[in-house]
């Protein structure tokens, strides 16, 4: 696997990670000036990840199917008419969830596009996001079985942290360049991955301070889409404009 050499920051050569830095351990680097002031891992990453993405994807989905795989081999007996009309709540949390964790996977995917290496903080940032991913399950069972307000506060706080973590992991990977895949990718890595975690916030708050506001406040997260869309057009004129007048300021020092 290529890789790029730099000081104090390590490399793949056949697997293992070696370290560049003087007198220091195997995969053991000093800090680059990340202000933490304690030895980082850094490592390149593949270029082709989207193979684990699915495996995680699918491992959460069948941990979500289960609870109506036990329906079906409870209520053998019962006409699938039936079965759908009396479990339709645990249905519904079923597809719910499963929205829920195709866009966290989608935004995850677009995010590690661009990451091109990785570090001891962003290991333990997706760590945090799997572990709201895995825990899913629970809070979609609970919430199917009962609608009280403590099954849907579960819930979207559940929701919530994951939302965090992935903000917070695109957060750490904009702000260290040597992370990111390429300079045309750190753009694409920087995409405001905090209007979710903020419609998040709100709706956490509302199904908190209204007892029977359910699952409804997460509707808010259709907000997130097109203020995104304005977000990154606004970036996008700014980066352009700023090319300009760099474009301009240079003709003019030649002339």
């Amino acid at each position: 696997m290529r890789s790029t050499r730099r000081p104090g920051h390590c490399q793949v050569a056949g697997g293992p990670l070696i370290a560049s830095g003087r007198g220091l351990g195997p995969g053991t680097v000093p800090s680059d000036g990340d202000g933490y002031g304690r030895r980082r891992h850094t490592a390149q990453m593949p270029s082709q990840r989207g193979l684990e993405r699915i495996v995680m994807l699918a491992i959460a989905c069948t941990l979500l199917v289960l609870p109506l795989v036990d329906l079906a081999t409870h209520d053998a007996a019962v006409p699938v008419e039936q079965l759908l009309s009396d479990h339709l709540g645990q249905f519904g949390a079923f597809a719910l969830s499963f929205a829920v964790i195709a866009r966290l996977w989608v935004a995850h995917h677009r995010l590690f596009e661009g990451v091109g290496a990785y570090d001891t903080v962003l290991i333990w940032l997706t760590l945090i996001w799997l572990f709201t991913v895995a825990f899913l399950p629970f809070p979609t069972a609970i919430l199917a079985t009962q609608s009280g307000h403590a099954a849907s506060t579960l819930y979207v706080g559940t929701l919530l942290l994951s939302s965090l973590a992935l903000a917070s992991t695109a957060a750490w990977v904009s702000r260290h360049p040597t992370l990111q895949r390429s300079a045309e990718s750190g753009a694409a890595v920087a995409e405001p991955h905090w209007t979710t975690a903020a419609m998040l916030v709100v709706a956490f708050a509302l199904t908190v301070l209204l007892l029977h506001a359910s699952v409804w406040p997460l509707l808010l997260l259709l907000l997130s889409g097109p203020i995104d869309a304005v977000r990154r057009r606004r970036s996008a004129r700014t980066r352009s404009r700023a090319t300009r007048d760099a474009e301009r300021a240079a003709d003019q020092s030649t002339d």
